[in-house]
């Protein structure tokens, strides 16, 4: 009997153990989450999207890591770790920030983006969930144009729905402030997807700080923002406020409808509006005015702008009027800010980066193996352990002992190698930096970079970068397996109040990985440059007035590299040289560029770093394509990106460019001419349904849909027309076949038609030049085939200067 009780005591004990763990689960935290991405579900590829992330917890408090699992684009994609905590019955919403999201995760049915650790993601355990594990936005690519808006009613902007620009392959409009319960970001980042804001009559000062903040530094990265007049205008806008292009007055005047139709190229306006009286604010560009008083300017801010009018944006009768869109088109081309809309392949800046410097980055001089070497120890060891070996043995009478001495030869051999190759690997990581840089009016740099890792080991590596540098790995792809989820594997990014931090997992052993990002670092410095053009020459000075030395000092003029040396801190250098035309040219980079990967050729370590410069001059042209200056271009062997290896030390190969635009003074005397690479040209089209975009670096090739486009060459300003006798107009490399030209008389008011492939007019070119130095043409594509590529004419004119 006792013995029974015995057992019975025993198994009610273990029977008590085996609910032990079902009541830590049950008393574990129970969560739910719900996510929602960009604006309206709508988010543009590769481009900075605002994520709202909501967790309720019913169980027992949570802290650890929220791991955020995407990819940026196809090619690039680093996890986010954010610390997290969250109470017993709480809800917390997260309003999150992400600088990009791949659609390839959309079509993974297993694919999982939010996961929960434990204490955090090294060392936690993983956490279930219950709810959203993923989310699936409507996906944009990179050619459609995004329009927010922050207005009291959709209706007064409706003409924003039938504006076109070049390379606009279908618009988004969302009306932010008819969005309930709309949290505005208070991270920049969140509206990376946005061309376009406009502001009609809402005040934006009733917003948090932050959120003002938000909108100003999208403004610095190269956001456009459109702001009408109101009773009000100041006060409505908050900080931005500060920046505004123009003050506007109380008094009321009238603008006329034939006004508005210049301002709209030409197309009718029917109706007089009323605008505010006004005056432009200091450092302030003023596009629009009549009878000397402005009716819109522009403040450039940093990569982007602020356009202000004088007129409310959303009144009638103006809002009704059938051409609005054109003028709406006209007051966002004169904002002359580099939207991205170059051809890429679909690609966003940073996974273009990838290809066009990434890949010539993470070639080390390292990975070269003389080849003469390698044969000269092949054959010695083939001699040695062949017949001098046997000679030598042979004549000691000692040939049964070949059987050690030759495995412990080809021991020897084989470390040789080793050791002659693993020489510069096996003490240090080694890390190549490449950037390009474009120097800022206020003496900032902003840019972009990458930086190649060549590890000494296997395991983790971490990456710091401090304020105004983002960090994102390139993905390690597996040819053979699904590369769309899983980015948590390879590397994770901890953003910090003071630095962020990237952990690159797993790195193979002698294996490369890369990080890159957007860079900007603040009051670096400038080139002081005072250069004139005369007579075919530039003459004047260069300043270095960097902290740094740099190498290679050039001007950039079109497609030629005027060499000038190089220059240390604070150095000055007299210049002299030939520049083969009568004035300096925007940059532009040839079609046979391409040529710096190498392809067709053997390249040697010696190589590198010419082709990693040349990648960079490549890729800094591509993304200042409308530039319409020459520049001053060189490099820096100084590692400026403020990017380091945590907790290691590692041998450090930089080449890091500089550039910076400038106007230098031109004074023209006697005959001159002036190229097509000297002109500022401007295509649009005549049809709210036409597409066109330029296809790659030279201004002339295009894709265009059939239809009638307006195209439009622009004198430099530099050039005094007034005091010019034009002695010729040339137009050049017609495609008769697929298009038909017209050139605008100014005179007359009427188009001329252009009869052939190769047109020439040599009396009263005044006619065709405006007082403002335009000259106009329309273009009618008519391809029959419907092959969209387009050649453009190229123009060139010949002058003398009066005396």
């Amino acid at each position: 009997m006792k013995q029974t009780i015995r057992w019975c005591f025993a198994l009610s004990i273990l029977f008590l153990l085996s609910l032990m763990p079902i009541t830590e689960a049950y008393a574990a935290p129970q969560l739910e989450v719900k996510a929602t991405a960009g604006f309206q579900n709508k988010i543009k590829y590769g481009e900075g999207l605002p994520l709202t992330v909501t967790v309720v917890n019913s169980g027992d408090e949570f802290s650890g890591d929220l791991v955020i699992d995407y990819s940026e684009s196809y090619g690039i994609g680093s996890a986010k770790a954010i610390p997290f905590t969250i109470g017993k019955g709480e809800t917390k919403t997260l309003n999150l920030a992400l600088p990009g999201l791949s659609e390839d995760m959309a079509y993974n049915s297993d694919y999982q983006m939010f996961y929960f650790y434990d204490g955090d993601w090294e060392n936690g355990k993983e956490i279930p969930y219950k709810g959203n594990k993923s989310i699936r936005p409507n996906s944009f690519g990179q050619d459609t144009t995004f329009f927010l808006t922050l207005t009291e009613s959709a209706d007064r902007l409706r003409a924003l729905s039938t504006v076109k620009m070049v390379g606009m392959g279908g618009s988004q409009i969302i009306h932010l402030g008819q969005m309930k319960d709309f949290q505005f970001p208070t991270d920049n980042a969140a509206y990376d997807l946005a061309n376009y804001l406009v502001i009609d009559e809402y005040v934006l000062g009733d917003l948090e700080q932050e959120q003002q903040q938000a909108i100003l530094d999208w403004v610095q990265t190269g956001g456009v923002v459109l702001v009408g007049a109101s009773d009000n205008t100041s006060a409505e806008l908050g900080l931005l406020s500060e920046k505004l292009p123009l003050t506007l007055t109380d008094e009321r005047k009238t603008l006329k409808a034939e006004k508005l139709t210049v301002f709209a190229n030409n197309k009718e306006f029917t109706e007089d509006i009323a605008i505010f009286g006004a005056k432009a604010n200091e450092g302030s560009r003023v596009v629009m005015k009549s009878d000397n008083e402005p009716i819109a300017a522009i403040n450039s801010i940093g990569k982007g702008a602020i356009i202000q009018t004088a007129f409310s944006l959303g009144d009638e009768p103006l809002s009704k009027q059938a051409n609005y869109s054109f003028l709406l088109t006209e007051l966002i081309k004169k904002a002359n800010v580099n939207q991205i809309y170059q051809n890429y392949g679909g690609q966003n800046i940073k996974e273009q980066m990838t290809n066009e410097v990434g890949q010539m980055n993470e070639l080390f001089p390292s990975f070269q193996v003389s080849t003469p070497l390698m044969i000269t120890i092949v054959i010695i060891y083939i001699i040695l352990v062949g017949p001098l070996l046997y000679f030598l043995l042979k004549r000691k009478d000692k040939r049964e002992h070949a059987w050690w001495i030759i495995p412990a030869i080809s021991i020897l051999a084989s470390l040789a190698i080793f050791a002659y190759g693993a020489k510069d690997r096996l003490v240090r990581p080694q890390i190549q930096q490449s950037s390009f840089y474009e120097v800022q009016a206020d003496g900032s740099l902003s840019g972009y970079y990458v930086e190649s890792l060549l590890s000494n080991r296997s395991g983790n590596f971490t990456f710091e970068a401090e304020n105004g540098t983002t960090m994102v790995a390139s993905k390690r792809m597996n040819p053979f397996a699904d590369n769309s989820g899983n980015v948590q594997a390879m590397s994770i990014l901890n953003e910090q109040a003071d630095k962020d931090q990237l952990t690159v997992r797993d790195v193979g052993y002698w294996s490369v990985s890369s990080v890159l990002g957007e860079s900007n670092i603040q009051e670096v410095g400038q080139f002081a440059i005072d250069l004139t053009v005369e007579g075919g020459n530039v003459r004047g000075t260069v300043k270095n007035e960097f902290p740094f030395a740099l190498k290679d000092v050039a001007i950039w003029s079109g497609t030629k590299m005027i060499n000038l040396g190089d220059l240390e801190s604070n150095e000055s250098i007299e210049v002299n040289e030939p520049v083969g035309s009568a004035l300096l040219v925007p940059i532009a980079m040839s079609n046979g560029s391409q040529q710096y990967m190498g392809f067709g050729s053997a390249m040697k370590a010696a190589d590198l770093p010419k082709e990693r410069k040349n990648s960079l001059i490549r890729m800094s042209q591509m993304t200042g394509e409308q530039k319409t200056q020459p520049a001053i271009v060189a490099h820096t062997e100084d590692a400026i990106v403020p990017v380091s290896l945590k907790d290691a030390r590692a041998e450090m190969s930089a080449i890091n460019m500089i550039y910076q635009t400038f106007s230098p003074k031109t004074i023209f005397s006697g005959e001159f001419t002036l190229p097509s690479s000297a002109f500022d040209i401007a295509v649009n089209t005549e049809e709210t349904s036409g597409y066109y975009n330029q296809m790659s670096e030279s201004k002339f090739e295009w894709f265009m849909s059939n239809g009638s486009y307006s195209y439009e060459w622009t004198i430099p300003s530099n050039v005094p027309v007034k005091d010019v006798k034009w002695k010729e107009l040339q137009l050049a490399n017609t495609d008769t076949s697929s298009i038909s030209v017209e050139i605008y008389n100014v005179a007359t008011k009427a188009f001329e038609e252009v009869t052939s492939g190769r047109f020439s007019i040599k009396e009263n070119i005044d006619q065709y030049i405006s007082a403002d130095g335009k000259i106009k043409f329309k273009v009618n594509k008519q391809a029959s085939n419907g092959d969209d590529y387009t050649r453009l004419p190229e123009l060139r004119l010949k002058g003398e200067v009066q005396k």
